[in-house]
């Protein structure tokens, strides 16, 4: 027989084989590389059918009439408990047959139940709201670490509907709960946003992926963070360093020769130390590239007296003139760099002043 053939056969018999699904939330799918065996009608239960009426008469006549072979039935191994095929069961006993074929199903009571109301959902009769209300509430009770919508997918119901249940039947869940995908995500990403934010703010440059994982959340959730932080650092700028020059401006005064440019005042290394800590909050500089190489070069000004002891202390003795070289040199650059600061503070805005 052709797969076409036995397709329109299954048709006929108003059952289709179950989709292919996953393991813990949504199972393993029984079609998928199970042997199909012939099991003695006689040796069957048939006492644990998520439909509270029992099966239906006429469809088990329908069945019972078909030409076609009826499809496999769905069978826990060790209780011989049908998980699906009931109505399959009753028409080929019906016909007097004394054998049906069959594949097994590996698995607890509770996934056998969940996957006995899954097939029934999505194929054959179809299970009635009331069952299907039943069904949620049983899950809920026996997976209370589900999601809605993983819970809403097995038994055929609205994420809505199942999420009125779990407050009827008192069944909260924790912080976290297992999804569609068998994924685990907290309930409240509120937390998740939290800790991606932190993230961010540390590692400005980290990818989306690396802070989803780390902080429990999707990608999404952190490119919406990374986003709203973005406009913050926006609204956090000035008004007048965010507006374009003007196109027009007046000529600048004569440039002040750096030699005669006025010297900042004496700062006390508390002073710097309290302006280093107000700037590595300032977001304007956390996230550039310049602005994270400016704060790690003015650390060295917050270095305190018993650091430098330690540093002339450690060095060896060949490497003193080199060093004290070096140093000069940078109390040069550093005068240089003041200077230059000192002449954008002055100038007017478009010439490299404030913006």
């Amino acid at each position: 027989m052709t797969n076409s053939e036995a397709a329109l056969q299954r048709q006929d018999a108003g059952v289709h084989p179950p989709e292919r699904v996953d393991a813990e939330v949504r199972y393993v799918d029984p079609d998928a590389g199970a042997d199909v065996e012939w099991i003695p009608i006689t040796e069957l239960d048939l006492s644990h059918s998520p439909r509270s009426e029992g099966e239906s008469g006429e469809h088990v006549r329908v069945l019972a009439e078909s030409q076609a072979d009826l499809p496999p039935i769905v069978v826990q191994r060790g209780s011989n408990r049908v998980v699906d095929g009931v109505h399959r069961v009753r028409a080929a006993r019906l016909r007097g047959e004394a054998a049906i074929r069959a594949r097994w199903f590996d698995g607890d009571d509770a996934s056998a139940f969940v996957l006995a109301v899954r097939l029934n959902v999505r194929h054959g009769l179809p299970l009635s709201l009331t069952d299907r209300k039943a069904a949620g509430t049983r899950i809920l009770c026996e997976q209370e670490d589900w999601s809605n919508r993983a819970i809403a997918s097995a038994v055929g119901l609205s994420p809505k509907t199942i999420a009125a249940l779990r407050e009827a039947v008192g069944r909260p869940g924790g912080q976290a709960r297992i999804g569609r995908d068998g994924r685990v995500r907290p309930v409240s990403i509120a937390a998740g946003r939290e800790r991606a934010k932190e993230m961010l703010l540390r590692e400005p440059a980290s990818s989306l992926r690396a802070v989803s994982a780390a902080a429990g959340v999707s990608t999404g959730t952190v490119r919406d963070v990374r986003d709203q932080l973005h406009r913050e650092i926006e609204a956090a700028i000035p008004a007048q360093r965010r507006t374009p020059p003007a196109r027009t401006v007046p000529a600048p005064p004569a440039r002040t020769p750096r030699a005669q440019a006025a010297s900042p005042a004496p700062v006390t290394l508390d002073r710097s130390a309290a302006l280093l800590r107000s700037l590595r909050t300032d977001p304007s500089l956390r996230f550039n590239q310049s602005g994270r190489l400016l704060l790690s070069i003015l650390a060295v000004v917050a270095i305190d007296p018993q650091a430098q002891d330690g540093l002339v202390l450690g060095l060896p003795d060949h490497c003193l003139d080199f060093v004290a070289e070096l140093a000069q040199v940078s109390v040069q650059t550093w005068q240089d760099l003041a200077v230059r600061l000192s002449e954008r503070r002055s100038a007017p805005p478009g010439r490299g002043g404030r913006r």
